[in-house]
């Protein structure tokens, strides 16, 4: 889908054995249930149940709901008050995105894109899985995310990381839309006279390719640091490399919940307590995101698609 030196010149920046080991992985990946990162058995790569489950919601009559549900993005804020979160810093905005899943419904890009007009803040970070097929031809997507770009403009760029359903050829294709991609890299936001690095690294889900070791390298000892991860299944391992906030998504909080939001599955490897919102693991702050889009059937209830504005602050979290 690219050409020899686009593909060249991503091996090159990221390391011929990073790129090797990720082609390899795809090509795995289309065995659709076994996977090779911390879930070994996945549930999004089962057709069957999926169908089933949409045969149940058009027999039952909730199909429509449930995609009116998936269709309404709520914009939400919250302060994260971090002790060790530099005095520069004070005040950033973060937009966090997630699970977009463009290829899974039209219109998805200028359906959230609509919600998030007249938005502020001065980064945004998109958590993963920009497609909701998991082989074929990606650049179904293009049109949405033309479509959803301009609502993202801020004065720090937008950020991405890759997914469990995202590829790696997808990364130039989203870094000419915009979107510069983090595998297993970082970056540098400067920010009110300071730095705030952002480290991304790749899949642990399905993948298991994210390499903290990789990730940091550039990053000085010390430095103030968020980590984007798409799911969050290396959360005590994030913990060690004393990361101030860990932002992340994949399970869409649940997607389909009981009355009182608790999901019947979240498809994570982790305690529930991280699986969806806000969570503390230790000096670390986390976030997992109920994501834009859907996966396996285009249907929510009593969980609703969100953007997430995290405004940091400087202190002591409340009591």
């Amino acid at each position: 889908m690219f050409d020899e030196v686009t593909l060249e010149a991503l091996a090159e920046r990221i390391g011929e054995e990073y790129f090797a080991l990720r082609q390899r992985a795809e090509v795995d990946h289309r065995l659709r249930v076994k996977g090779r990162g911390r879930s070994r058995f996945h549930l999004e790569n089962i057709r069957a149940l999926y169908a089933l489950l949409d045969r149940l919601l058009r027999l039952t009559g909730l199909r429509e709901a449930g995609r009116r549900n998936a269709l309404a993005v709520q914009v939400r804020e919250r302060v994260v008050r971090l002790s060790r979160l530099p005095r520069s810093l004070d005040g950033l905005r973060i937009l966090q995105i997630s699970d977009l899943h463009l290829d899974g419904q039209p219109g998805i890009g200028a359906n959230a894109a609509a919600a998030l007009r007249g938005q502020r803040f001065d980064v945004c970070v998109i958590t993963g899985d920009f497609r909701w097929r998991v082989s074929g031809d990606f650049r179904q997507i293009e049109g949405d995310m033309r479509a959803l770009m301009p609502a993202l403009a801020c004065p720090l760029g937008v950020y991405g990381i890759l997914g469990n359903h995202d590829v790696l050829e997808m990364a130039p294709f989203l870094q000419r839309l915009g979107v510069r991609m983090l595998l297993n890299e970082a970056v540098e936001l400067a920010f009110g006279g300071g730095g705030l690095w952002l480290v991304g690294l790749d899949d642990p889900h399905y993948y298991g390719l994210h390499d903290f070791r990789r990730g940091l390298a550039r990053v000085p000892p010390g430095a103030a640091c968020l980590l984007l991860v798409h799911s969050p299944e290396v959360i005590a391992e994030a913990s060690r490399h004393q990361f101030l906030m860990y932002l992340t998504g994949h399970t869409h909080a649940g997607q389909i919940c009981l009355p009182n939001g608790r999901p019947l599955l979240v498809n994570a490897r982790c305690a529930r307590k991280y699986a969806a919102y806000a969570w503390q693991h230790g000096a670390m702050a986390g976030y997992t995101s109920a994501g834009i889009g859907a996966s396996g059937v285009f249907a929510r209830f009593f969980c609703p698609p969100e953007a997430m504005i995290h405004e940091l602050r400087a202190g002591p979290a409340a009591e």
